[in-house]
C-alpha cells in the first residue's frame, strides 16, 4: 500500500502544536508534496519521513482520513536517528539527491 498525500487538513491547533517541535507548517507542507518515505506508526498512523529543501530530515506523523489520499497533521519533528537512516537508505534505491 502506498501513502499518497493529495489532501492534508491541518486543524487550527496544529501549527503551535509542531511550533514546540521548531517545525512550521510550510516545511510539512513542502515535505508532504516532495519525496518522502513512510513506516507504520501507532493507532494505524503513518510516520512520513522526508528532507525539506533546506535538509532538514523530518518526521511527520498523520492519520488518514476517511477520503482516499486524505490524511490529517497529528504531529511532526525532526526524525529520530532510526528513521534519518531509514530515509538515507530511500534516498540512495530511489535516486534521491
Amino acid at each position: 500500500m502506498d501513502i499518497v498525500v493529495e489532501e492534508l487538513i491541518i486543524n487550527k491547533d496544529r501549527p503551535e502544536h509542531i511550533a514546540r517541535h521548531d517545525i512550521k507548517e510550510a516545511e510539512v507542507r513542502e515535505l508532504t508534496e516532495g519525496n518522502y518515505t513512510y513506516i507504520q506508526g501507532k493507532l494505524g498512523r503513518w510516520i512520513l519521513i522526508g528532507k525539506t529543501k533546506k535538509g532538514r530530515v523530518l518526521a511527520v506523523v498523520v492519520g488518514a482520513r476517511e477520503k482516499k489520499g486524505v490524511y490529517g497533521l497529528v504531529t511532526a519533528r525532526s526524525a529520530n536517528r532510526e528513521e534519518r537512516s531509514f530515509y538515507d537508505e530511500f534516498e540512495k534505491i530511489a535516486g534521491g539527491e
